[in-house]
């Protein structure tokens, strides 16, 4: 794995959003657009209201997919989306055709929240081998080794026809919709934002590798076909 470390948050999310800027000018000069996956929770906020400053970005080739979300309504304090609006969107002019919120309909179920999106993707992301191919998806990771929603002893980690699935958490009491781990591995570039406070262990397992026999967390079930990176603040 390519894990690169900081020696605190302000240069992770400096060099993240340089690095991001310089991927989406980079592909959309090839592909005429940039298709990004987000991310939630607390890493990746600064870093949209840092991107939101970036004078240089084409925001107009930006297509914004999420990579997962809670079963919350949009203008939920607890939803993925409000929080990107909030950072991100609302201050940019990106069209509002070209952002796909995940779950938009408080009263769709989660399995037709879930179906809507993976048509979604089907339609209006490219294809390689008849699955989505994402520019970038930007994920964390959890303590107990979860990234996006999946989390261990789910069945979406076992999932491996769809792109997009619900899947009901029991540690958290709450439904989820996640992009699965294969739709994750098609992207073309993967970027971990992790902050290292508390995850030294999670951290360490993951650069060495798990203890024979030992259960694969969910982040190492991944093998993606392109490049993954890890911006780790160090751990303290």
């Amino acid at each position: 794995m390519n894990f690169r470390y900081f020696a605190d948050a302000n240069s992770l999310l400096e060099t993240a959003a340089a690095h991001i800027s310089e991927l989406a000018a980079k592909t959309a000069g090839e592909r005429d657009s940039f298709h990004i996956a987000l991310a939630g929770g607390n890493t990746p906020r600064p870093l949209y209201r840092r991107l939101a400053d970036q004078p240089e970005i084409e925001w107009e080739q930006w297509l914004i997919w999420f990579g997962d979300e809670r079963c919350v309504p949009p203008d939920s304090l607890e939803s993925n989306y409000l929080m990107a609006r909030q950072t991100l969107l609302d201050r940019v002019p990106i069209p509002a055709s070209h952002i796909y919120p995940m779950y938009p309909d408080p009263t769709k179920r989660p399995e037709e929240a879930a179906e809507i999106y993976e048509h979604l993707l089907a339609r209006h992301a490219p294809q390689v081998q008849n699955r989505p191919q994402l520019d970038l998806i930007l994920l964390g990771l959890g303590p107990d080794g979860h990234t996006a929603s999946l989390f261990p002893d789910t069945p979406i980690l076992d999932e491996k026809e769809k792109n997009v699935a619900a899947v009901f958490v029991p540690k958290l009491d709450a439904w989820r919709i996640s992009l699965t781990i294969p739709a994750i591995e098609n992207a073309r570039h993967i970027l971990f934002l992790v902050d290292g406070k508390g995850k030294a262990d999670i951290l360490q397992r993951l650069e060495n590798g798990p203890a024979p026999g030992e259960e694969l967390l969910p982040v190492e079930r991944l093998h993606p076909h392109g490049e993954m990176q890890w911006f780790v603040t160090a751990a303290h």
